[in-house]
């Protein structure tokens, strides 16, 4: 996909919208019961999960692997994306090694064939607790052949969004 053409774009309102789809999907019961996942479902959820929990790692590096060399990156809206594998690594790296801590906490997970979207705060302790940041997350991911292809991160309005200091919740 073209990063600089319309199509290539995902709007906030795209994406809200299959989450609101997705958590539709989750909790739909009828007659026929529980929709089950299938084995990509399940192997996608798994593999964006592992993702996030590896975040505690502090490794671009190892964070990586899990994406696509082609990967499309947008690490908050109207952030211009970052553009494959070895650009990830090279604007997280000095990042990462600066943070005390990484935790990104999973409170939900929603998948529809290749799409799987979370519900997270993601924690970043710095070694100076001036530079901490802890953010309400809704990530949508694109998985593809085993790997993140696109990977798009949005603030939850009215949800939590602090810098500086030790995390004092909502």
């Amino acid at each position: 996909m073209d990063n600089n053409t319309e199509a290539g774009r995902l709007s906030r309102r795209a994406v809200l919208g299959a989450a609101v789809g997705l958590a539709a999907c989750a909790t739909i019961s009828g007659e026929s019961g529980k929709v089950e996942k299938s084995e990509l479902e399940i192997e996608n959820e798994r593999i964006v999960t592992q993702f996030c929990l590896d975040w505690s790692t502090r490794d671009a590096s190892l964070l990586a692997d899990y994406l696509a060399d082609d990967i499309q990156y947008q690490m908050f809206e109207g952030r211009p994306d970052i553009v494959g594998r070895e650009a990830f690594i090279k604007e997280l790296d000095g990042f990462l090694k600066n943070m005390k801590e990484v935790k990104w906490e999973i409170l939900r997970t929603y998948s529809i064939g290749e799409l799987v979207i979370n519900d997270r705060i993601d924690h970043f302790v710095g070694e100076d607790e001036s530079r901490s940041m802890h953010f309400s997350i809704a990530g949508y991911f694109l998985v593809r052949d085993g790997k993140i292809k696109i990977w798009k991160d949005y603030g939850i309005p009215g949800g939590i969004s602090q810098v500086g200091g030790a995390f004092t919740g909502s």
